[in-house]
């Protein structure tokens, strides 16, 4: 992993002063070079926005990790990035330790900028009369919540990975460590978050209300239980997980907007609750208008699977000129709205986490685990219903019901990196409840967009539950001898 103390260092020596406009750009000056000699809340500030700094370089990581297995992309070729190359192997079942998204460096640079700010930001209270308790644990809810994403997301990919709890500081604490039960990572983290919950804002400070960068681009409570609500639904603890939805629900901060495309252009709408930031006149963009345009130069386009899903209902307003157009367009990403498409300078779109619309789906995939179809039903219809669709017809056999909570799902999050991991929360079932159907809907989901031609050998590969996950990359287990290749990747290479 990297040595992120001289990177924090050139960070603070030399960026400029933190103001409430640009929190997510701009970090305070500061000639210190190490942890120990923090003293000012704008030091502690400064590392923070590193954090979500670090989660904004993590997004086409997160992105594929979400979708390069996922049955909505499809790809235009084969002469993408790097990454885009990646998904491409992944898709055919060629899945090394050499593979691309393999490498977890970037969610772990965001990791170790947390760890730093709540290691040291306690030191700082007895130092600026400015920076109190209370600020301080409200700063670290926030190291908290961008921790635990990162780890959410390495041990849904990984399952299993190196519990990193101290920042790195120097040669002699190099991160040499053996993974951790990914269970075990999510339960810890789960417990710091509840413990700071209470500590984190409901909201922050803007300089302007129509486009809240702040309350949107920073970790909120609601963003937390929102966070909160997802890890319980993946490790089956339903109540918990209806508990935490219903506290965003019952908020009266977020709302399911009437125009779904908003969420999208400009973004940073009633119904977001955690986004990753882009501006372009800050010089934060992305390259979403590369990755999603058509043709020999674009990388993703809608599955033929995700394309007869929308087409099946001429009401279903999610579709054609919403998620994709005629020309093969990701359009949710490149248009203004159903018509227009962005120009060159709006490279800009926000990465989504968290909205409503997806605590409304969690709390009915929990209800639906506990067999209240019913009022699981009221909430799928919810987004049904704003995508123009008519009630749901309701099933008493739960297998058929989490199918229909999966497609919408599909259909209300295409591209947007949750795909995979909606399929296999479903698959894990099986391990819990010792039930093979829910393995079964896994993989019949999982092959959805797969060639005719690797139907066979996916079906052979998904069987074993080891190919759910990523194998630890070839760099990282040379650099640490104390990590051990799974059990599944150890046995394909010999």
């Amino acid at each position: 992993m990297k040595k992120i103390s001289y990177y924090i260092l050139l960070l603070l020596i030399t960026l400029s002063q933190i103001s409430c406009e640009d929190y997510l750009t701009v970090l305070p000056e500061n000639n210190q070079s190490s942890f120990e000699y923090w003293e000012t809340k704008e030091e502690v500030e400064a590392v923070l926005a590193s954090g979500y700094i670090n989660l904004r370089s993590s997004v086409e990581t997160f992105l594929l990790w979400g979708e390069g297995r996922g049955n909505g992309l499809s790809f235009w070729s084969t002469s993408g990035s790097d990454l885009q190359k990646a998904a491409v192997k992944l898709r055919a079942f060629d899945i090394l330790p050499t593979n691309g998204l393999a490498d977890w460096s970037k969610p772990y640079a965001a990791i170790a900028m947390a760890n730093a700010v709540i290691k040291y930001a306690p030191d700082v209270v007895d130092k600026d009369p400015s920076f109190d308790m209370n600020m301080c644990r409200s700063f670290m809810a926030e190291a908290f919540f961008q921790r635990t994403l990162a780890y959410f997301y390495i041990v849904r990919t990984f399952k299993d990975a190196p519990f990193v709890t101290e920042p790195y500081v120097d040669d002699s604490a190099p991160y040499i460590m053996p993974k951790e039960d990914g269970i075990t990572i999510l339960k810890s983290c789960i417990a710091d978050l509840e413990e700071y919950l209470p500590n984190a804002k409901e909201f922050f400070p803007e300089v302007d209300n129509d486009n809240p960068i702040n309350t949107k681009g920073r970790a909120t409570r609601w963003g937390i239980h929102a966070l909160l609500a997802d890890m319980y639904l993946w490790l089956g603890d339903y109540e918990n997980s209806i508990k935490h939805c219903n506290s965003v629900i019952n908020s009266g901060r977020v709302g399911l907007i009437g125009n779904g495309f908003l969420n999208y252009y400009p973004g940073n709408s009633n119904e977001g609750i955690f986004e990753i930031q882009y501006s372009n006149p800050k010089s934060q963009t992305n390259s979403f208008l590369t990755w999603f345009k058509a043709g020999t130069d674009g990388y993703y386009k809608a599955s033929d699977y995700m394309t007869n899903l929308f087409e099946q209902n001429e009401s279903e307003s999610r579709g054609l000129n919403y998620s994709y157009n005629e020309a093969g367009y990701i359009w949710k990403y490149l248009g203004v709205d159903n018509a227009t498409a962005r120009v060159a300078s709006e490279n800009d779109q926000n990465y989504l986490i968290y909205r409503l619309a997806d605590v409304y789906l969690m709390k009915a995939e929990a209800l639906i685990m506990q067999d209240n179809y019913e009022m699981a039903g009221e909430l799928i219809d919810k987004t049904r219903q704003r995508a123009g669709l008519e009630k749901m017809t309701l099933s008493e056999d739960r297998l058929i019901m989490l199918e229909y909570l999966l497609v919408e799902r599909q259909k209300e999050f295409f591209a947007e990196g949750k795909n995979w991991f909606d399929m296999l929360r479903i698959g894990l079932r099986s391990q819990q409840l010792s039930d093979v159907r829910y393995k079964n809907l896994f993989i019949e989901q999982a092959l959805k967009a797969v060639a005719a031609t690797s139907q066979s050998l996916g079906r052979a590969t998904l069987s074993n539950e080891g190919s759910w996950y990523m194998p630890f990359s070839e760099s990282e287990l040379q650099k640490n001898p104390l990590l051990v290749q799974s059990e599944y990747y150890e046995s394909i290479s010999n």
